[in-house]
């Protein structure tokens, strides 16, 4: 039988190299990594080279390489490659490393470049070639501010034409800031770290077809092995065999309770909790220093049922905290956050306190959330400060007081000012703007409200494109100054047709913002319905109403 398939372990260096030219497939889905995928990398990489105390000198002494993954390519002979799987990866590696080309001096800059472009031959006719092509609509984008020397350089005030060039475009950015901030030493020897001990294992296959059924296979069938599987065997591995049985029984009582993927989720808190920082890439040190704290059974009894109980308390939260109104309103709002980084610190906080001034509490900790999430503060961010939260409440420390971590800092509330003041359609993410709606209309709504549509959309009162002889450009001289303002958005629980976005104000009113019943599910859009005009007298004293709402609840 002709051999088809191949999987080899392969070092970056020969990953970019002149054995492959890598090509994405239009069928693929875009670049989607965003900088708190491409932080972790980095940070990993970071601790990489700090755990083994990798220099220039010894970095070819290292005995243990460090894992990227997998990719599947469809390959036949020569070098060019089709990208099934870890199109995310080779793209952000590629950033990384024009970024350091384009950070460093040029005696690191010219061997960086060889990872990036594959030279021609002038005698032979050969063009240069870059070593990543991607999907049409991004390639040229790519091309001239990623893999051009110096290009990133030029990228700050590059237009953005697709969700993937923003990625881009803020995924290099970020790597050229975190540089400034690293020691030089670290830096040059960040390049050969990555070319020569950061390895991934190449599947390649001579059709589609085949590739397809392998990438199906790693990812889809069966059950992957995730990081609760690798601590059970740790866990009921160290407890006496004859209570193996009732150990593993409490074990599976627990994963049934939560279900298999929320189970998983419920570790990597624990990982945070236990150790007070983010879990780190090898699990198995990882797990070496956390069972020098804690036995199998202690970590049964005293940290995994404790904890699975508390942490469905903060997720399920209508059926354990339905006599309390304010608590179901701030976890509602909690559970609406675009990262779920807050719920190790209220998780550890119940554990030690309770529900002593838990609501409180809650209240300080969504006030952090949601101002990070205005100001995009980043999952490095959060994995420096929410760790902070963790120490304080372990040492016993008044969390509470203005000088806690939990805190807001006084620079960041008026920034936050600013964000709300300004154009908040258009600058903050879609998550943030959405849920600084939101946030305004728990503070307007009567008792509990509930937020579990499937579609929860922002629209606009004045349209961001009303027709020239409509009733819209006779009230706003300047539509354009007021169109993406906080006081001109509103929350739909769905989508709906384009054409009636730019209606004039009394039938958008009655066929886009209500319902055939006549309501809606938002007291910040049945505000609106009840205003009989929308001038710009209205809309800035309803702008100046929200955001005055909002200072008081986030004590800004």
């Amino acid at each position: 039988m002709k051999n088809t398939l191949t999987a080899q372990e392969t070092p970056l260096h020969k990953v970019f190299s002149d054995d492959y030219l890598f090509t994405i497939p239009p069928v693929q889905r875009p670049y989607s990594w965003t900088t708190d995928e491409a932080g972790e990398l980095l940070d990993d990489l970071l601790n990489y080279i700090d755990h083994y105390k990798i220099t220039e000198s010894n970095i070819g002494d290292i005995d243990e390489p460090y894992f990227l993954g997998s990719i599947v390519l469809v390959k036949q002979d020569g070098p060019k490659a089709e990208v099934l799987d870890g199109q995310q990866r080779l793209t952000t590696l590629t950033i990384l490393l024009a970024a350091l080309r384009d950070h460093l001096d040029e005696d690191y800059a010219a061997e960086i470049e060889s990872l990036i472009l594959q030279k021609g031959s002038r005698i032979r006719g050969i063009e240069d070639t870059y070593r990543l092509e991607l999907r049409n609509r991004d390639n040229d984008f790519f091309k001239n501010y990623i893999q051009k020397k110096d290009g990133i350089r030029k990228l700050q005030n590059a237009t953005v034409k697709t969700d993937s060039q923003k990625m881009i475009k803020e995924n290099a950015l970020y790597f050229m800031e975190r540089f400034e901030s690293l020691d030089a030493s670290t830096l040059k020897v960040l390049p050969g770290t990555v070319a020569t001990l950061c390895y991934i294992v190449i599947v390649s296959t001579l059709n589609f077809d085949s590739a397809f059924r392998i990438f199906t296979v790693l990812n889809d069938r069966g059950l992957d092995l995730l990081t609760s599987d690798i601590f059970k065997a740790r866990v009921v591995g160290e407890v006496a065999t004859r209570e193996q049985g009732n150990y593993t029984a409490k074990w599976e009582d627990v994963e049934v309770s939560l279900g298999r993927e929320r189970f998983n989720k419920l570790f990597e808190h624990l990982r945070m909790i236990l150790q007070m920082r983010k879990g780190s890439a090898n699990l198995k040190e990882e797990y070496d220093e956390i069972f020098k704290k804690v036995t199998g059974k202690t970590f049964i009894n005293d940290v995994l049922i404790p904890y699975s109980e508390i942490y469905l308390r903060l997720t399920d939260y209508y059926s354990y905290y339905g006599d309390k109104p304010e608590l179901i309103k701030i976890l509602t709002l909690l559970n609406r956050v675009d990262n779920v980084d807050w719920l190790p610190v209220a998780m550890f906080y119940i554990h030690k306190n309770g529900e002593s001034r838990l609501e409180e509490f809650l209240v300080r900790l969504e006030t952090l959330a949601g101002t990070s999430m205005v100001l995009r503060k980043n999952y490095n961010w959060r994995q420096g400060r929410y760790p902070q939260i963790l120490k304080e409440i372990e040492a016993g420390q008044n969390v509470f007081s203005p000088k806690s971590a939990l805190e807001v800092r006084e620079s960041d509330k008026k920034d936050v000012i600013t964000k709300l003041e300004g154009d908040v359609y258009t600058e903050l993410k879609d998550s943030a703007k959405r849920y600084v709606l939101l946030r305004l209309d728990s503070i307007l709504s009567n008792g509990q409200p509930h937020y579990d549509h499937s579609i929860i959309t922002v629209e606009h009162v004045l349209p961001q494109r009303p027709a020239a002889n409509s009733e819209w450009l006779k009230n706003f001289d300047e539509p354009e100054a007021y169109v993406h303002k906080l006081g001109n958005l509103v929350l739909l629980t769905r989508a709906k047709n384009a054409q009636a976005r730019n209606y004039d104000f009394a039938k958008k009113k009655s066929a886009y913002f209500q319902s055939k019943s006549g309501v809606t599910s938002f007291a910040l859009t049945t505000q609106v319905i009840g205003e009989k005009k929308w001038t710009p007298s209205v809309l800035e004293e309803r702008q100046q109403k929200l955001i005055g709402l909002l200072k008081k609840a986030w004590k800004l």
